[in-house]
């Protein structure tokens, strides 16, 4: 069982004890709830919050903490809007309210608040707009909205004692590979002959609890400032106990995500990883086929394409980095607000690296329990907090489009939602669309990706600086324009989850094929051109220009 006290956790897993392997933990319903809730948490979030765990025995595959890192820095001038910035780096599901009843919320992202213009006297009793972010602009007069307004959802209940998916007084079986099943003494005695197990004399219960004081050096190694030199004196920090208990259960949770994502064995490492050796590492290396996909049917495909100038070296057959125009950035960044439930369930469909989430994703889908049908549905396939997805968006993504209006109460400044064509028009109130021209970025920027997704705004110098730094003669690269459609979008999306090269990891092999069959000149079946530079004539423009250069030299000294 899971249980939080003032000062410690505790958790009830059954081992073996020669191994030091979990077989099952046996949970309540707080803690199911919390691993049912990472199905909705938007990928920008699950990287924000894994940069928190202390523990760095394990780093997380992939490129998506480069692509999360690359949109803080991108200057405020190259999105649309004010808001753009905020909104993308804050995504949010329509089961953001709900998880914050949670008793374990592993979801760092601060509640939405509601914003109006900071000129009273624009907010008209007719076409009045709000916002969730204080930076954004009126549509009318330009000034900020930073006036805040309460908001009050009438048909939201409060009461969660009940649990926020399953009941929190049910008991279930979690296994170490994230099974979820109701408990039962059947289901412990199976798992138990799954394992070879024909006694019990090789297992035994542990309860695990982290005190007081060991949860004061853990969370305080967690916080020592970087600028702190171990030689320097330094102040251990106080904590309440409320704030060890909660964050320390936190970072406890952050430590068994990170397992889900890269070992077959998650409960184990989260259990004995401080004693224990790292084993069961998953494969990364699963290729980025996804055939699957492109012929399932249920899959709604997007006829949208987009085009990339890929910088290949040839010598290490590797790409260095793209040319983008901002449909592409934008697609990619759009990666971040992808829901887990959304990525496993409707876009890979058990063709990701995450086997332990997956059969998490699984356990929600089968659980019979407590779980109504609602919140299986909004866990599998989330729903976005709001319906303004990018139009550069390839995947089809669940955007909240209930036909509701925002009403506006002059009289004690409320803000709250009412069924669309109802409520008085004098007070309907619309959120104010964050995109322009349907995007989250200008149009008329460049940009460049490196092969493991670091975006900055393109420059011909920087490119050079890069060819420099890396020691790269401009005869070992050539140049590939690729289109992009819905199934190459699906393979950069499995690759940046999986790998740091991922042009490389899925353009180069084609680009080969076509190569072996003499196609370098024409359209490859990646939908592509290649070009190279004629770098003898280049070189020959230079040699006649120093030639001419020290013809005209001498006549003016002949003169």
């Amino acid at each position: 069982m899971v249980a939080i006290e003032e000062d410690k956790l505790s958790l009830k897993v059954l081992v073996h004890k020669g191994r030091n392997k979990v077989i099952f933990a046996e949970a309540d319903g707080n803690f199911v709830n919390t691993l049912f809730s990472i199905m909705a948490l938007p990928l920008g979030t699950i990287v924000r919050v894994l940069e928190k765990c202390p523990d760095q025995n394990l780093k997380v595959i992939g490129s998506l903490k480069n692509l999360y890192q690359s949109l803080t820095e991108l200057p405020a001038d190259c999105f649309s809007t004010e808001e753009s910035k905020f909104m993308m780096l804050n995504p949010k599901t329509k089961l953001y309210d709900k998880c914050k009843n949670l008793k374990l919320n592993i979801d760092d992202t601060e509640p939405t608040k509601y914003f109006l213009c900071e000129n009273e006297g624009c907010n008209p009793r007719y076409d009045s707009y709000f916002s969730t972010c204080n930076v954004a602009k009126c549509r009318k007069c330009r000034k900020l909205m930073t006036r805040e307004i309460e908001y009050q959802d009438i048909h939201t209940k409060n009461n969660h004692d009940d649990g926020v998916f399953v009941p929190n007084a049910a008991t279930f079986i979690v296994t170490d590979d994230l099974r979820v099943m109701p408990n039962t003494l059947d289901l412990s005695l199976g798992l138990l002959f799954s394992h070879g197990f024909t006694g019990t004399s090789h297992v035994e219960e542990r309860t695990i609890e982290i005190g007081r004081q060991q949860v004061i050096n853990y969370v305080s190694l967690f916080y020592i400032p970087r600028t702190c030199c171990w030689g320097s004196s330094w102040k251990q920090p106080h904590f309440s106990s409320s704030y060890i208990a909660k964050y320390h259960v936190v970072f406890q949770m952050l430590i068994l995500v990170k397992g889900a994502m890269l070992l077959k064995d998650p409960l184990t490492y989260l259990v004995f990883h401080d004693i224990h050796p790292v084993r069961g590492l998953v494969n990364p290396k699963l290729g980025t086929s996804i055939q699957h996909l492109t012929r399932d049917n249920t899959v709604e495909k997007n006829s949208k394409t987009m085009t990339l100038e890929l910088t290949l070296q040839k010598s290490t057959s590797k790409f260095l980095f793209a040319e983008a125009e901002q449909d592409f950035v934008d697609f990619v960044f759009g990666f971040l607000e992808i829901p887990l439930g959304t990525l496993i369930g409707k876009l890979m469909k058990g063709e990701t690296t995450f086997k332990c989430l997956e059969n998490l994703h699984e356990s929600v889908v089968k659980m019979n329990l407590g779980l109504s049908e609602n919140s299986r549905r909004l866990l599998i396939q989330p729903e976005l907090e709001w319906k303004y997805v990018s139009k550069n968006q390839i995947f089809p993504l669940n955007g909240f489009n209930s036909r509701q209006n925002y009403q506006r109460s002059f009289v004690d400044g409320i803000l709250m939602p009412c069924t669309f064509g109802l409520g008085d028009p004098k007070y309907i109130m619309k959120f104010k669309d964050p995109r322009i021209g349907g995007g989250f970025l200008k149009e008329t920027t460049t940009y460049m990706v490196t092969d493991d997704l670091v975006v900055t705004r393109f420059s011909s110098v920087s490119a050079i600086g890069i060819l420099n730094k890396l020691k790269v003669p401009l005869k070992d690269i050539e140049h590939h324009v690729v289109t992009i459609d819905f199934e190459m979008a699906l393979k950069i999306l499995k690759a940046s989850l999986q790998s740091s090269s991922i042009f490389t990891d899925v353009f180069l092999e084609e680009i080969s094929k076509e190569k072996s069959r003499g196609n370098v000149d024409g359209t490859s079946n990646t939908g592509g051109d290649v070009y190279a530079f004629d770098h003898s004539q280049t070189s020959y423009d230079y040699q006649q220009q120093e030639e001419e250069e020290e013809e005209e030299e001498e006549g003016e000294e002949a003169v």
